[in-house]
C-alpha cells in the first residue's frame, strides 16, 4: 500500500464566518440540559469549513469522492472513528476563521470486522492568525460491516457527575446534518445504510455525540483544554441515549456517550 504515501501532506484551506444564526441553530439543535451559559458553544468548529463538493463530485454514499483530496482507497465505507482537540483560545461570533486541513497519515490494519484504512487529518482553526482549536481528525475506511464482531464495550468504575438522557430522533439527525453540510447518507438514508452499509438504522453523528460531551463539561465546571474521544461502536437513532460526565479510579474525567442498552458508543478523556 506504499503508493498512498505521495497523499500524506496534502493541503487544503477554507474560511468561514462564525454567524448568530449558525451559533443560535447549533444551541436550539443541542439539547438544553447540556449547554452551559457560554455565547459559543463548545463544537462549534465541527460545524465550520465543511467539506464542499459539487454534486458531480459526490459518491453513492453523499460524500466526496475518494481521489480529490483524500486518495482512491480500496474500501468504501467510512466512519468517524475518533480524534484529539486540544483548544487554546475561545470562537467568537462575528469571527472569519480559517481552517487549515492536511493529511497526516495513512494505514492499512486487519482487525476483526475485516481489512480497515485508517486516515490521519489535522485541521487547524485560526482566527486572525491566531490558532483557536487543533484537531486531530481519525477516519476509518472499512471493507466490509462486520455485525457480529462490534462488542459495545462494557461500563467500568466511574463516579459520575451528571447525567442527560436525550432521544435521537430523525429530525435531531437533520438537523446537525444540516448545520455540518453533511450529505453522508447514513445519517439520512435508512434504506442506504441499512442495505449498502450493513447498519441496524440511522447513525448518530460522532461529531454531535463528542458536541453533546463538550458542552455538558463545560456546563459542570469541567477545567480542560484538551479533549480525546473514541467510537467504540455505532449509536443507532430512534432510541434514547445518555451523555456522562464522571471520575474514573485513576481520578480522571471522562465522558461516555451510552446507547439505549447503556452500552459505550463513544470514551472521551478531559485533560488541562
Amino acid at each position: 500500500m506504499n503508493n498512498y504515501k505521495d497523499w500524506i501532506g496534502k493541503k487544503i484551506s477554507r474560511s468561514d464566518i462564525i454567524t448568530p444564526r449558525l451559533v443560535d441553530h447549533l444551541k436550539k439543535t443541542i439539547d438544553q440540559k447540556c449547554l452551559s451559559d457560554q455565547t459559543v458553544p463548545e463544537g462549534i468548529f465541527l460545524c465550520l469549513c465543511p467539506d464542499i463538493a459539487a454534486l458531480n463530485d459526490l459518491d453513492k454514499d453523499g460524500n466526496t469522492k475518494l481521489g480529490i483530496f483524500l486518495p482512491e482507497l480500496p474500501y468504501k465505507i467510512r466512519m468517524w472513528a475518533g480524534g484529539k482537540i486540544k483548544i487554546f483560545d475561545k470562537f467568537e461570533i462575528g469571527s472569519e476563521i480559517k481552517k487549515n486541513s492536511i493529511i497526516s497519515s495513512i494505514e492499512f490494519k486487519e482487525g476483526k470486522s475485516g481489512n480497515l484504512c485508517f486516515v490521519n487529518i489535522n485541521h487547524e482553526y485560526f482566527n486572525k492568525n491566531k490558532l483557536i482549536v487543533s484537531e486531530d481528525q481519525i477516519a476509518v475506511y472499512r471493507e466490509k460491516i462486520n455485525k457480529n464482531s462490534i462488542t459495545p464495550k462494557i461500563k467500568d468504575e466511574f463516579k459520575l457527575i451528571d447525567k442527560v438522557e436525550i432521544y435521537s430522533s430523525s429530525t435531531l439527525l437533520f438537523r446537525y446534518s444540516a448545520l455540518t453540510f453533511n450529505g453522508h447518507k447514513i445519517h439520512y438514508d435508512n434504506d442506504y445504510t441499512k442495505n449498502f452499509e450493513g447498519h441496524n438504522g440511522l447513525l448518530v453523528h460522532a461529531p454531535l455525540q463528542a458536541t453533546y460531551l463538550l458542552n455538558l463539561a463545560r456546563k459542570n465546571d469541567i477545567d480542560f483544554n484538551s479533549f480525546e474521544y473514541r467510537a467504540t461502536a455505532p449509536l443507532v437513532y430512534n432510541n434514547n441515549f445518555f451523555v456522562e460526565i464522571g471520575r474514573n479510579p485513576k481520578d480522571e474525567i471522562i465522558g461516555r456517550i451510552l446507547n439505549e442498552k447503556e452500552e459505550i458508543t463513544m470514551i472521551t478523556k478531559f485533560q488541562k
